[in-house]
């Protein structure tokens, strides 16, 4: 089980790196945009829609990130008080509906691709598929996140944040 916990933590290292680096991308256009507009009434033009879609994919790499470190949504209140025993079926149970929602996601976005992928954004002229995919990119990360911590928690191995044995 070590060589899981291990691997969550690499992965968990190198979509951290992207996502700060998107941000730091986010922070640094907005900052140029806002002095190039107030200051020198110009502007970088795709500037606003690149953010946009560095702003969808932070949110789909995150949302990844999220459930591997057990800060994703939930409300755990009633739950940590349960035995030990039943609140890790509990938690086993919540990552597999994560998983599946995630997998619905991914199904339904497939056809959503194909049909709209091929446009061009109106700014930038790059296809749409390129933002799209960042949907079954999101949601498949989270399910292999979810995967690893359903073996983890069925172990007895997944860490303080989550069930604890």
């Amino acid at each position: 089980m070590e060589h899981l916990i291990q691997w969550e933590k690499r992965l968990d290292r190198v979509l951290e790196t992207i996502v700060t680096l998107m941000f730091f991308g986010i922070l640094s256009l907005t900052i140029v945009l806002v002095v190039m507009r107030y200051g020198f009434n110009s502007s970088i033009i795709g500037g606003n829609e690149a953010m946009n879609y560095l702003f969808i994919y932070t949110t789909a790499l995150g949302a990844a990130v999220s459930v591997g470190q057990g800060t994703h949504i939930k409300i755990a209140f009633v739950v940590d008080l349960l035995p030990a025993t039943l609140r890790r079926t509990i938690d086993m149970v919540g990552y597999g509906l994560i998983a599946f929602i995630n997998a619905v996601m991914i199904y339904y976005s497939i056809p959503w691709i194909r049909s709209a992928g091929y446009f061009e954004s109106p700014v930038l002229r790059i296809p749409n598929w390129i933002v799209q995919i960042s949907v079954p990119l999101g949601c498949s990360l989270v399910i292999l996140y979810c995967l690893n911590q359903f073996v983890l928690t069925w172990a007895g191995e997944a860490p303080e944040s989550e069930a604890t044995p």
